[in-house]
């Protein structure tokens, strides 16, 4: 199996997967802009990223951006990996709640994002690695602290449309050269999953 290193040269120089910025640029923009106008996140308790809202799922090549934002060694990978099974327990992400046959789904469960600290620091995922839902949840009004955020289901459909061929090989040749069996998964399931694989 390839090193972490070597799946990341092929990831964005043999298939040219587009950057992780420009990937999200229509994200952070929006960010950006909300920020400009005094809408932002930083006096926020975090609601999305806690077991109250949070119950986001990523993608392989998500999952893999976020390994590169943890900047992984042989000094902090074991404790990354406890903190991720730690999160899964708590917040028994590792157990399953299928709502039927005839519903044919999986119940989606709230979680704590591993990632969240709270306070002042909020999420520790550098802003050009982040989930897309991440990003592009957002709050609408000044000082709301998690009250009235919600997502701009347009632009991360305008976002994923413009990416969708670049990222379906991203997230393709992840799935086969890791031998991953999911399309998406809870961020610390994700993240783990990857980590299992790759060290």
């Amino acid at each position: 199996m390839k090193t972490f290193n070597e799946i990341q040269n092929s990831l964005y120089q043999t298939l040219n997967t587009n950057s992780p910025r420009v990937r999200r640029s229509v994200l952070i923009n929006e960010m950006a802009g909300l920020t400009n106008q005094k809408i932002h996140c930083f006096n926020c308790s975090g609601t999305c990223c806690t077991f109250s809202a949070n119950s986001m799922k990523i993608t392989p090549i998500e999952a893999f951006e976020i390994l590169i934002s943890l900047e992984v060694t042989k000094d902090n990978l074991s404790e990354i990996k406890t903190n991720l099974q730690k999160n899964i327990q708590d917040y028994r992400l590792d157990f399953e709640i299928s709502l039927g046959r005839k519903n044919n789904s999986i119940l989606r469960k709230t979680y704590t994002c591993p990632f969240f600290v709270a306070g002042s620091k909020g999420c520790t995922i550098k802003k050009d690695l982040k989930p897309y839902g991440c990003l592009g949840f957002n709050p609408r009004i000044e000082n709301d602290n998690g009250g009235q955020c919600l997502s701009n289901v347009d632009l991360l459909e305008e976002r994923e449309n413009a990416q969708l061929d670049n990222e379906q090989i991203a997230n393709d040749f992840l799935k086969n050269e890791l031998k991953l069996d999911w399309e998406k998964l809870e961020i610390p399931k994700a993240v783990l999953s990857l980590l299992i694989k790759l060290y």
